[in-house]
């Protein structure tokens, strides 16, 4: 018997195609909805991870800039997706990290404290080209991703309509100016993982101080200026910065940042070359400057001569030849040339002659990478030359004894001491009043020559205090300093008294108290020293002066203090 109405069969392939159809069209959602946000999600992570590995390297940058070493960064320029058994992915993103023109960066009106140094950093403006580096993604979903840019100590993000930093700003802190140029050609592409490793083409962590009536920084730059003005918020005069209007102080005008700093203060600027890939071009001597130079010798004796050649970012440069001359007759500077060695400095010894004619005359002593250093024209006005003026003194003119006026040409400088109206304790001194210090710039030996330093003396009424400004010039560069004092007291009723180092603008940076309790030795005065702290070192170190206030401390009515001073003396290491 047939069974006309069986249609089972059929069922089963309408069950099998409907079943094949939602499997298709559940691939293609997958394909079109789920694959896509699961790969874009992909490229966001690459997108994060690879702005990490930027800020390293900004950061490898900066520290290499600072003389230290750094280890490569490794950057992954692309991204792949996962495996996928049935849905289709799209080919590995790829990226591209390179260098660009960056324009470059201006010190404007900057002038250096030291008299040398002020040669080269006088006041013209100084450029210096630097270059950017930017990483550019090429994904196939992630739309909304950034170009990430190195530049000028900031790493930001740039949006296309819109920039944002993130890194601070290490262009000024304080009154820290850094200047860190890059340069190089560097262009790599492709989805694999490439090293950078930054370079120090000129790099170290020393500053020079510099300041000046209208002085400011000016800076190619594509940020705008609402983000420069939230980068430097927190260097505003107003926050305990140096930026002089605060917010009018910044200002970006076709591509140019400028940053007005306060006038007349002093600034230390630290400048640095860092290369990236090939085509870094190295520096070359700009300027010639004295690390350790001679005021005044005794006849028929020598005095070491130390100068450093650097180059336009302050940095010493190696091999370089100096000539030197020396006018005067018996009088020798060896060697007649000097090689820069791997500090950039060369040392030289002047050799006084075994007698002069009368009490003093002065040598002229002529230094330069540019010789002859004997022209007619010379004048050591030249960032490459130097000219140092040593006052020969007779053997038989003596410097001693107590006087209150020092001998014409001596090495002697007044130190104001107080004369019984309460001293002067501007910094430096500006009143010649009682007494005098040697200058111990070097770490001279101490003379015979005692300064006294006293109040009024008892008068019902008035507070009896002294308040004695010295300073020391010309202070070599050293990361630590001893300060070496011979005193005495003598009188037993003190209230003691302090040694206070100080900055330019007399602001403490260092005190220490004199023992009143010491006793004469054999050598006539009591000997005491003092190691100076890290503020104090980095002051020195930086301005190469030593300035130094002695006070009375805790004065009260009908004290008196009368403390005698044999030297004071700054010695380095």
């Amino acid at each position: 018997m047939r069974l006309r109405d069986d249609r089972r069969a059929a069922a089963l392939q309408v069950g099998a195609i409907l079943l094949l159809g939602f499997l298709v069209i559940g691939l293609a959602l997958y394909q079109a909805t789920v694959v896509p946000d699961q790969n874009e999600e992909v490229e966001f992570d690459h997108s994060q991870q690879v702005q990490e590995s930027l800020q390293q390297l900004r950061n490898g940058i900066l520290q290499t800039a600072s003389a230290e070493r750094t280890s490569p960064t490794t950057i992954q320029l692309g991204t792949r997706y996962p495996t996928r058994i049935v849905a289709v992915n799209p080919p590995p993103s790829s990226g591209r990290l390179a260098t660009e023109p960056g324009g470059e960066v201006r010190l404007v009106n900057a002038t250096a404290i030291n008299d040398e140094t002020a040669d080269y950093w006088n006041g013209t403006t100084r450029s210096r080209s630097t270059r950017t580096l930017t990483y550019d993604p090429d994904y196939s979903l992630y739309q909304a991703a950034p170009r990430t840019v190195y530049d000028d100590t900031v790493l930001y993000n740039d949006f296309g309509s819109r920039s944002r930093a993130v890194t601070d700003q290490r262009l000024l802190q304080g009154n820290l100016i850094y200047v860190v140029a890059l340069d190089g050609d560097l262009s790599r592409s492709g989805t694999q993982a490439t090293s950078v490793s930054p370079t120090p083409v000129s790099a170290s962590d020393r500053t020079v101080a510099v300041n000046g009536s209208d002085i400011a920084i000016e800076v190619t730059t594509d940020l705008p200026e609402d983000e420069w003005e939230r980068l430097l918020a927190d260097q505003y005069e107003s926050n305990g910065g140096r930026i002089d209007g605060n917010a009018s102080g910044v200002t970006v005008t076709g591509g140019t940042l400028t940053v007005d700093l306060v006038p007349n203060r002093t600034y230390r600027l630290r400048m640095a070359k860092i290369g990236v890939g090939t085509g870094v071009s190295d520096t070359s001597e700009q300027y010639l400057t004295v690390v350790d130079g001679a005021d005044s010798v005794t006849a028929g004796g020598t005095r070491r001569i130390v100068l450093e050649v650097r180059d336009g970012y302050n940095n010493p440069v190696s091999g370089v030849t100096v000539d030197a001359a020396v006018s005067g007759t018996g009088a020798d500077i060896l060697p007649s040339e000097g090689v820069s060695d791997g500090s950039g400095q060369v040392i030289f010894e002047y050799g006084a002659p075994n007698s002069i004619v009368g009490a003093t005359r002065t040598d002229s002593i002529n230094f330069t990478f540019d010789p002859p250093a004997d022209r007619a024209d010379f004048s050591g006005e030249e960032p490459e030359s130097v000219r140092i003026n040593v006052t020969v003194v007779s053997l038989g003119s003596g410097n001693g004894g107590g006087g209150s006026t020092p001998p014409p040409d001596s090495p002697y400088y007044p130190d104001a001491f107080n004369d019984g109206n309460g001293g002067d304790g501007s910094i430096p001194p500006e009143n010649n009043a009682y007494g005098y210090l040697s200058d111990f710039a070097n770490m001279q030996e101490p003379d015979s020559q005692t300064a006294k330093l006293e109040t009024e003396y008892r008068n019902p009424g008035k507070e009896h205090q002294f308040d004695v400004g010295t300073v020391t010039r010309n202070v070599a560069p050293s990361n630590s300093y001893t300060l070496e004092i011979a005193y005495f007291f003598e009188n037993g009723n003190t209230d003691g008294v302090d040694v206070v180092v100080v900055d330019e603008g007399n602001q403490e940076l260092d005190r220490f108290s004199l023992d009143e309790t010491q006793t004469r030795s054999n050598t006539g005065l009591a000997e005491d020293s003092f190691t100076l702290n890290q503020a104090a070192t980095d002051y020195i170190s930086n301005n190469g002066d030593l300035y130094v206030r002695y006070e009375t401390t805790s004065p009260s009515k009908g004290d008196y203090v009368l403390i005698e001073i044999g030297y004071q003396r700054l010695r380095a290491g």
